[in-house]
């Protein structure tokens, strides 16, 4: 006898992903709460939540955002702007990362290559464009990111 629930289409796990996190309104909603409501395993979640992000906020014109404690279903700049922080967080952290370890041990030796040289400028660029926000430890709130706002 097999004990693995049916299989649920993506787009299916994403309507009750979006579903419940519409539903529970401005405080937001836990993923394990989503879960626990929609039935879904862990990877249906995951897969549901790729799905909305991919295709449902744009047909909505609503973003889905996570603040790092809740889910939510929001127009609000502010909690986007803290969701968008928080997910550039591990990015950066990826960024620095590539760069140690697949850039800088040759870099004086890639620079005769046009394409490593390329890929090692933008890389850089990334790195240096996300200093604000590593400085200010990510917090919508500081005053660093606030006047970068305001100077473009």
């Amino acid at each position: 006898m097999n004990s693995r629930p049916d299989p649920l289409p993506v787009s299916e796990a994403a309507n009750r992903v979006w579903s419940a996190v519409e539903a529970a309104g401005d405080p937001g909603i836990r993923g394990a709460d989503i879960r626990d409501t929609q039935h879904l395993t862990r990877s249906q979640f995951e897969n549901g939540k790729a799905h909305v992000r991919d295709h449902r906020c744009a047909d909505e014109g609503k973003c889905f955002v996570y603040d790092g404690d809740v889910y939510a279903v929001t127009r609000d700049p502010g909690r986007s702007a803290q969701s968008m922080a928080l997910k550039m967080r591990p990015i950066d952290r990826q960024l620095a990362r590539l760069h140690k370890s697949a850039c800088a041990p040759i870099a004086d030796d890639g620079v005769s290559d046009a394409a490593f040289r390329y890929i090692k400028r933008q890389l850089e660029a990334m790195i240096d464009n996300l200093t604000i926000m590593r400085d200010s430890g990510y917090s919508i709130h500081s005053k660093r990111i606030r006047e970068a706002a305001q100077a473009r």
